[in-house]
C-alpha cells in the first residue's frame, strides 16, 4: 500500500501545470514554414524516403497551405484533360493522338484539327508536294528526326506532333505557328507574321475554326458523343 501511494505522489507532483516539465500529450509550436517543410517532408515526401511516390506535388501543397484560397488537384487529376482524352477516342485515330500529344505536351485537340484540315484523317494521303499521312508531313522532316515509315499513323502523328511542338515554341501565338506549319518557319519569319498567301490564310482560318469547335464539344460532350463525332468527320464535315 505505500509504495503505491508513493508512486501516486510521485506522479501528482509531476503535473503537466509545472511548467518546467514538458506536457508530452501536446505538440510543440512551430513557426509557419517550419510546420509547412515537416507537412511537405511526409506529404510530398523526399525522393531518399518515397522512391518517387508522391501524394501530391510541392505546387499543390502550397495551395492547400497557404492563406489565400487556390486551386490544387489531388493526385494529378485534370477534369479538361479527361475531357479532352474522351472526345478524342471518338476520333479515328483518337488513341495515337492522345498519345502524341502526352508524348510531346502539344493539345490533341490542336492535333485533330490540324489533321482534319490536313487530310481529312485519310492517313494514305500523298499531295502532290509529296507530303505524307495524316499530318502531311514532309520526308525530309521525317529524316531530320530519324522516323520511318510516314503512312503508318503512329509514325506520322508522333513526327507531326514533334515538329509542331517545336514551332509552338519557335513562335510568339497559334496563328503565326499554323501558318509556319503549312507555309514554312522561313516565311513566316520573312512576314513577320502569317504571310499574304491566299492558301496560308484560309488554313490558319480553318484549323482555328475547327480547334474551337472540338473544344466546345469536348466540354459540352453529350452522351454517345463519340459515336456522333465519328460519324460528323466520316461525312468529311
Amino acid at each position: 500500500m505505500s509504495t503505491t501511494v508513493f508512486f501516486l505522489l510521485i506522479s501528482l507532483s509531476s503535473s503537466p501545470s509545472d511548467p518546467s516539465i514538458p506536457d508530452f500529450h501536446q505538440l510543440p509550436v512551430q513557426n509557419d514554414e517550419a510546420a509547412r517543410e515537416d507537412l511537405a517532408g511526409w506529404v510530398v515526401g523526399r525522393p531518399e524516403r518515397t522512391a518517387g511516390l508522391q501524394v501530391m506535388s510541392r505546387g499543390d501543397l502550397e495551395a492547400a497551405t497557404s492563406s489565400q484560397p487556390r486551386h490544387f488537384d489531388l493526385f494529378g487529376s485534370d477534369l479538361e484533360s479527361q475531357a479532352e482524352r474522351r472526345f478524342l477516342s471518338g476520333l479515328p485515330y483518337g488513341s495515337v493522338l492522345s498519345l502524341a500529344a502526352d508524348r510531346h505536351r502539344v493539345d490533341g485537340l490542336l492535333l485533330a484539327a490540324i489533321i482534319e484540315a490536313e487530310s481529312g484523317f485519310r492517313p494514305h494521303r500523298v499531295s502532290p508536294r509529296g507530303a505524307v499521312g495524316l499530318m502531311q508531313v514532309l520526308p525530309a522532316t521525317a529524316k531530320a528526326y530519324g522516323s520511318g515509315d510516314l503512312l503508318d499513323p503512329h509514325v506520322n502523328v508522333d513526327v507531326g506532333s514533334r515538329y509542331l511542338a517545336y514551332l509552338l515554341e519557335t513562335h510568339d501565338n497559334l496563328e503565326a505557328t499554323l501558318a509556319a506549319y503549312n507555309a514554312g518557319p522561313a516565311a513566316v519569319q520573312r512576314y513577320g507574321g502569317v504571310p499574304p498567301f491566299r492558301e496560308t490564310r484560309a488554313y490558319v482560318k480553318k484549323v482555328k475554326s475547327r480547334y474551337e469547335e472540338y473544344r466546345r464539344q469536348a466540354r459540352q460532350q453529350p452522351a454517345g458523343f463519340d459515336r456522333l463525332v465519328a460519324s460528323r468527320v466520316g461525312a468529311g464535315t
